[in-house]
């Protein structure tokens, strides 16, 4: 399946009832010709590089900035800091990158119920199930050789599209920034979402972990 015909069949999605299409027609004029929301900031295809993240937000958050990222919000400020390090230098969020070579985009697709500040509600299994395919093709399409995933439910999720399984646990995944090969051509590093609180990691853990995904993916070549 091509791009455009994954993008075509995910607005017609209607597989999970407690959560909305950006297609819906009560949202669609902020939708974009995008696999979802987070692709309209990062969306170089072909990618060096394919950053998933757990889901873009809820419905009130998509309808106060009209489907797209907040310039200013810190989660993305830090998320470009990491990409630098990494050599990538992408755009605001608030604009269309189509030239850093990242693509980005989320496990979980629609949109979660909720106002624009309720970005942390839970998520349930069977959302990451139903969104799996559309993971799993939308990374095959952009031809990305490395795959980085923001926290443990990404990592998870895509550990289980492309090989059935978690091979290692989420925290040992990171620590250890070992290449998780995903088939032939792509490889998994996991680092922990850059909201993380600090409890969890700490910002100056957090550079840490890129630098080594950085090395890493330096001896791959």
């Amino acid at each position: 399946m091509s791009y455009d015909q994954l993008v075509l069949a995910r607005k017609s999605c209607r597989a999970c009832p407690e959560l909305t299409n950006p297609a819906d027609p009560l949202l669609v004029d902020d939708d974009g010709s995008e696999i979802g929301p987070w692709s309209r900031w990062l969306a170089s295809r072909p990618a060096k590089l394919v950053l998933v993240g757990q889901n873009w937000g809820t419905v009130g958050y998509f309808r106060e900035y009209h489907g797209r990222d907040v310039r200013d919000n810190q989660t993305n400020q830090r998320l470009i800091e990491f990409l630098a390090l990494l050599g990538f230098e992408v755009g605001p969020p608030n604009e269309t990158d189509d030239r850093s070579g990242v693509f980005a985009t989320n496990s979980i697709l629609c949109l979660k119920p909720g106002d624009a500040k309720a970005l942390s509600a839970p998520v349930k299994s069977p959302w990451f199930s139903s969104c799996r395919p559309f993971l799993k093709s939308t990374i095959e399409a952009t031809s990305t050789p490395v795959v980085i995933t923001l926290g443990r439910h990404a990592y998870e999720a895509v550990s289980r599209a492309f090989i059935g399984q978690v091979s290692l646990p989420f925290r040992n995944a990171v620590e250890t920034a070992a290449p998780i090969n995903l088939d032939a051509d792509r490889h998994l590093f996991a680092v922990f979402h850059p909201a993380a609180r600090p409890k969890d990691r700490s910002l100056s853990q957090m550079r840490a972990d890129w630098a080594r995904v950085r090395q890493e993916i330096g001896r791959l070549g």
